[in-house]
């Protein structure tokens, strides 16, 4: 995954925690030492992380092919605003699946951690779309403007 894309999804990971924390309810006092789980992952968020990094993968493939494209359309001088921004929508829209697979990853992600934080459904629910929304639309502005998505993700 290119460092941009790493440091979209860790702003909004990293948003999203302080959100849920503050909404979740207080933790229940932690057992004694002997009946703790280890601190490692579980096979659950392993396999997530490994959903993840495989999307990511995908999307970096993506991305370095789109990049290029989309640039040449932001500096056609012969297109309006409206036209570079409907040819750049176009291209996204051709690897669509790929974009998907990478917004579903992170949901699993970002549903995973929200549980583990104590968050409700309902809380995890709104966490995940939230963090789905804000890694797409940095992606998107990106490409539509040639900025760099992980300095307009942590705005």
């Amino acid at each position: 995954m290119s460092i941009r894309l790493i440091f979209a999804a860790v702003a909004v990971l990293a948003l999203a925690t302080p959100a849920l924390a503050q909404q979740a309810p207080a933790a229940p006092p932690a057992p004694p030492a002997a009946a703790q789980e280890p601190a490692g992952p579980t096979p659950e968020q392993q396999a997530a992380m490994a959903r993840i990094e495989a999307a990511g993968t995908a999307l970096e493939a993506v991305m370095t092919d789109l990049e290029p494209r989309a640039e040449a359309i932001r500096g056609d001088a012969a297109l309006s605003d409206a036209d570079k921004e409907a040819r750049i929508r176009a291209l996204i829209g051709e690897h669509q699946p790929v974009f998907d697979e990478f917004g579903a990853a992170l949901s699993e992600v970002m549903a995973l951690k929200a549980a583990a934080e104590g968050a409700s459904p309902e809380e995890a629910a709104a966490a995940t779309q939230a963090a789905r929304t804000m890694v797409t639309q940095a992606i998107v502005r990106s490409l539509l403007t040639g900025e760099d998505a992980d300095s307009s993700a942590g705005e």
